[in-house]
């Protein structure tokens, strides 16, 4: 039997890509064990039913612990106060600050009797860890210490953010008995099995637009969408390429008077998105880890990516890419699409990402 930690309720879609990684996890270890249940670290207060390609579940939160505080100043300050007492870094007092905590740790300890814990991403082994509750398996979304480095703001590096993550990620990193890396490059730094993710496939490509999907407000997003609709549109027009942009996502809205943009905002189904699309542009800047779940969305609806090689090389150097570091050679890469130069086979590609693969590697769990 096991307990899957998940950060929060697998039916929260608009949550990010730890759910939308979770939600494929689900039937793989479902087919591995006699029975799955999934605790989630925040989410109402309770039990639940999900449900996940065919595989039902029952669901446990605490409540009150909550997931994000970027735009809750009290919060920040409660939590910015409780590291002048604790050497817990920020990503961890985050959750730790709040009551709701310990009615967590407890649920955790009493789900775990009996049953493999297994954690994914890292609100998770926080917890697991708090609880004392042994770990079977640990699934790594990231580097956490590779993205504070790259994003965390100036008040918690004075706080020593990144030297307090560094310390604490590696001692829960030693606690499971495997750990396993979305990212191939995050599995050699953490010395852990590179876990790839089973894709459900969803059909081929009919769209001739180029795509994008992200919430506009994160700074990865932000930096991506100037520089598409910037040096990129200009290089396109340079070269004589008429191509649309659909944008998808919240925030993305305020680019609709944009030449090139021929839809955008908010969309309530990825698949209306993907109808319109032919490639998906995935840039990225600075440190890398971890994978790209748009990379891996968009190969499940047929659609190939524009991406950086540090991004193919963590999911499949030889995966179904275009590969691009810089805006001229983004551009570059959607003339080729757009003439019909290159264009890789995604369909074939996310077929191949099937749940045996990754249940193969997953068997050493429950040995």
């Amino acid at each position: 039997m096991i307990c899957f930690v998940t950060s929060y309720p697998l039916s929260r879609q608009d949550l990010g890509g730890s759910g939308w990684v979770d939600r494929r996890l689900l039937p793989v270890f479902a087919g591995l064990a006699d029975e799955v249940e999934v605790l989630c670290v925040t989410g109402p207060e309770g039990e639940w039913r999900e449900r996940v390609d065919g595989v039902e579940v029952t669901a446990r939160a605490a409540g009150d612990v909550p997931l994000e505080l970027r735009s809750d100043r009290l919060s920040l300050a409660r939590v910015a106060a409780g590291m002048l007492i604790s050497p817990e870094p920020y990503l961890a007092r985050k959750f730790t600050v709040f009551p709701g905590w310990r009615k967590a740790v407890e649920l955790l300890r009493s789900r775990a009797a009996g049953r493999r814990v297994v954690t994914s991403g890292w609100p998770g082994l926080v917890l697991a860890a708090a609880a004392g509750v042994p770990v079977a398996a640990h699934v790594a979304h990231n580097v956490e210490s590779v993205i504070a480095e790259e994003h965390s703001p100036r008040p918690l590096r004075m706080l020593g953010e990144i030297p307090r993550l560094r310390r604490m990620e590696r001692r829960l990193l030693a606690l499971p008995d495997h750990v396993y890396a979305l990212s191939r490059q995050d599995a050699a730094d953490l010395h852990a099995t590179a876990l790839p993710i089973p894709l459900s496939p969803a059909g081929t490509p009919a769209g001739r637009t180029v795509g994008f999907i992200g919430k506009a407000s994160w700074p990865p997003n932000a930096r991506a969408l100037e520089v598409l609709l910037g040096p990129v549109h200009d290089r396109l027009t340079a070269m004589g390429v008429d191509v649309g942009f659909v944008l998808a996502g919240k925030g993305t809205e305020q680019f609709a008077a944009h030449p090139r943009v021929v839809a955008s905002g908010a969309v309530d189904d990825v698949a209306d998105f993907y109808r319109q699309v032919g490639v998906a542009v995935v840039p990225r800047f600075g440190a890398s880890t971890g994978v790209s779940v748009k990379v891996l969305e968009a190969a499940e609806f047929g659609v190939p990516s524009v991406l950086p090689r540090s991004l193919a090389e963590a999911i499949d150097p030889d995966g179904p890419w275009l590969v691009a570091e810089t805006a001229d050679e983004v551009a570059e890469a959607i003339r080729r699409w757009r003439s019909g130069e290159q264009a890789p086979d995604a369909v074939e590609w996310a077929r191949k990402q099937d749940t045996a693969r990754t249940a193969v590697l997953l068997r050493d769990v429950f040995v």
